[in-house]
This record gives C-alpha cells, structure tokens and sequence, in this order.
C-alpha cells in the first residue's frame, strides 16, 4: 500500500467521524498535513519510507523552510503564494501525524508511535523556538535594510552551503557565510561552530531582542562581517531546531 492510499484512507475515516466544529477544523488540519506529508515522500512510496530519521528531516528542515516563507517572506510572487497557503502551525502539524501513526497501528498493526513519539513531542517544542527566532532577526534586519526580499539576500543554498572572501585586508577573511550553530550565549554575544569547517566564531552581534531567544544548539544560517568589535549579522535565511541535518 502507498502512502497516498494510506493517508486517502486516513482522511476517509476521519471524515466520516467529524460531529463537531472542533473536529471540522481537526480534519481540515489534517487533510494540509497529509498534502504535505505526500508531496515530501512521494505519495507512491511505501509506508517504508517514513522512517523516524527521514520524519525529522521532513519536519525540522522542509517543514522549517515552509514555515519560515510562509509567516515571514515577502517581495517574491512564488513566496506569496506559498504565504497564501496558510500552512498549519507547527503544533497541529505534529499533532496530526501523532493521530496518523496511531491509526496505522490500529488498523495495520504497523508501529510507527513507538518510533517517532519521544523525536515527536521534542520537535513539538523546537520547531516554534526556531520560526520566532527567524521571525525576530528577519524583522530586525528588515528594519535595518528595508524590505526585506526571501532568499536573494544569501547565496548559501545555490553554492552549496559555505562560502567566505576577503573584504579589505588582503589574506584576512573579512565576511563568511555558513550554518551555525549556537554555542555559546553571553552578555549580548553569541559563539558559533561554522558546521562545515568546524571553526568556532566569537563574538557574533545579535540585535537584543534575538539574543533573548537564542538557546544553545539552534542552527542558524547567517552571512558575518567582522569589524574590530566583533562579526555584524548582514543577511539571515532559515533556523533549525537542534540536530538538523543541512
């Protein structure tokens, strides 16, 4: 059985259950999460490939950067239109494959709650820590630069991940672009390990109202420039719960 046939029937049985407004909007929520559930897998792929590691991929980064357009980016036709989805928040959107893998095991005895629960209700807490921290530092450098227009600002993704160049001082690194990853958080600056080259960065100057968010161990995609007090935050894309794969 496909996972097209498996969610058809899933929403199928929980059509037929709806009694109440609760519920309507229950089932309105899970028919968004099947969609996106299919449209990530491949609604012809076995149940096979729903794997916990390959459901946190699915959640914490493809999710993640839906989410983060959606609530947040403006200035480009294709990202509105995705805004216009409306996409469920991240709360639902866990809660929604909880009462799918729950029904799987009912009816075909396949346990996938066992598997995923604990990643489950973690993700259900990071994933939201992680968009109103991009909410935050994408308003902030919205302020600061004017409209601000999702992804044209960071090359990161087209060039593979990690780039860095000289600004003034010839052999001295002036600007990097990276993921990173929080490591430490003090007084207002902010250490991070580039996870490509392993370098740890100090100090990064987040504005204020960002550092309150800031938890250890959240990825951040960030282009710095360095000055004698320290890297400036010139250009932000998405941010990842902890232990996400980029």
């Amino acid at each position: 059985m496909t996972l097209a046939e498996i969610t058809a029937r899933f929403l199928a049985e929980q059509r037929q259950s709806v009694s109440a407004v609760e519920s309507d909007s229950e089932h309105e929520t899970d028919e968004r999460v099947m969609s996106l559930l299919t449209g990530h897998f491949s609604g012809k792929a076995s149940l096979d490939v729903v794997s916990a590691s390959a459901l946190r991929d699915f959640l914490a980064r493809s999710y993640v950067e839906k989410a983060c357009v959606a609530k947040f980016g403006s200035g480009n036709d294709g990202f509105d239109k995705l805004k216009q989805a409306a996409l469920p928040e991240p709360e639902a959107v866990v809660d929604s494959l909880a009462r799918l893998f729950e029904w799987i095991r009912q009816q075909e005895g396949i346990d996938l709650v066992q598997q995923t629960s604990s990643m489950l209700a973690v993700l259900r807490e990071s994933i939201p820590h992680a968009l109103a921290i991009a909410g935050s530092l994408w308003s902030w450098l919205g302020n600061r630069h004017g409209a601000f227009s999702f992804p044209e600002f960071l090359t990161t993704f087209e060039e593979g991940g990690h780039s860095q160049y000289d600004i003034d001082t010839p052999g001295e690194v002036g600007a990097i672009e990276g993921f990173f990853r929080i490591i430490k958080i003090r007084e207002g600056r902010v250490e991070a390990e580039d996870l490509i080259s392993e370098a740890r960065v100090w100090p990064i100057l987040f504005p204020a109202e960002v550092v309150e968010l800031l938890v250890e161990d959240y990825i951040i995609n960030l282009e710095l420039t360095r000055s004698g007090e320290g890297w400036h935050i010139t250009a932000c894309g998405f941010v990842y719960p902890p232990g996400t794969d980029v």
